[in-house]
């Protein structure tokens, strides 16, 4: 009986603490012009977008450059990518992580479409 608790205690704890490694957090206020995701889990992130062509996959028949825009982690999980440069407009995209998924921006609600798929929106100022 108490291998089967204390097996049920384990269980449930990498469950809570393996899925807490991938639910993104709310962003510093001192954001700037960066994108900012609290995703301490990944091992890679990078900005799909319509100012990179969608990491270079539209020119290039869908093959996704995988060292474009990629996003930089500091130590508490935060992955960062400068976008200040950006002409003003306003720009669809989406974190790109470990090379396979698509995350949305949990942090803003402005959505668009990109071929079949629900993306975020920003708009940079000029």
């Amino acid at each position: 009986m108490i291998r089967i608790i204390t097996s049920s205690i384990v269980l449930l704890f990498l469950l809570i603490v393996g899925c807490s490694l991938f639910i993104p957090r709310e962003i510093p206020p001192e954001q700037g012009n960066r994108l900012v995701l609290w995703l301490p889990g990944a091992s890679s992130v990078q900005v799909l977008s319509d100012w990179n062509e969608w990491g270079s996959s539209v020119a290039a028949g869908g093959t996704i450059n995988p060292v474009l825009d990629r996003m930089e982690r500091d130590e508490s999980g935060y992955w960062t990518l400068d976008i200040a440069g950006l002409p003003g407009g306003v720009y669809r995209y989406v974190y790109f992580v470990n090379g396979y998924k698509w995350i949305r921006d949990p942090v803003n609600p402005e959505t668009a479409a990109f071929e079949g798929r629900i993306v975020s929106v920003i708009m940079v100022p000029d």
